[in-house]
């Protein structure tokens, strides 16, 4: 498949993480791993909204090994593992004060996988990574240069507002009040979703 794509610019993470959560919706995470491609269309994500965010890895202030790559310019990948066997690919945004990030929660296959008409292939942030190639050797790398292996790309697709929805985030029970925001965005009626 031919694609036509660029990737963003530096200035697109740079904003309220919140609309960068929205906008990052469809699209496109391309890896490239062993001289193979692999392109998905962005369709749920979730936004961590920093120090204040007790669902966000850098709440409090927080910082350690694992989450020094928030601390970056937005832009960069970060990368970690959970529950011993899953990755998760987040875009860092704002700046390196404000140390917040995107969660990429699920995709559609485009190009590069076994199966492109499984539309749950990649729906869930563990079995988008497993599937991508992603690992945390992926972590910290810049999104939007094009000498990267993983890039962010924007093919002109365009999503309407109604298009659309926002709810909770998923798996943040323990964030008090946080668990309620509703920073969790996909596509309406999108079949390459984690969940309704």
């Amino acid at each position: 498949m031919k694609l036509t794509a660029l990737p963003l610019n530096p200035e697109f993470y740079e904003r309220s993480t919140e609309k960068g959560a929205r906008d990052l919706l469809g699209k496109i995470i391309f890896h490239k791993y062993n001289g193979k491609k692999y392109l998905a269309r962005i369709t749920e994500t979730e936004a961590y909204l920093g120090t204040q965010d007790r669902a966000c890895h850098t709440f409090g202030g927080r910082k350690t090994e694992r989450v020094k790559s928030m601390y970056l310019k937005g832009g960069y990948a970060y990368i970690y593992f959970i529950y011993g066997m899953y990755f998760c690919l987040n875009v860092v945004t704002r700046d390196e004060t404000c140390p917040e990030a995107v969660l990429i929660r699920a995709a559609e296959p485009i190009q590069g996988f076994k199966d492109l008409e499984d539309p749950r292939l990649l729906a869930g942030p563990g079995k988008l990574c497993r599937e991508m190639k992603i690992t945390k050797a992926e972590d910290g790398l810049n999104l939007s240069s094009k000498k990267s292996s993983l890039l962010i790309l924007d093919d002109g697709y365009k999503l309407k507002k109604s298009e659309i929805i926002a709810k909770p985030r998923v798996g943040v029970d323990y964030a008090e009040e946080a668990k309620n925001w509703p920073l969790r965005f996909y596509i309406s009626g999108h079949k390459s979703i984690s969940r309704t």
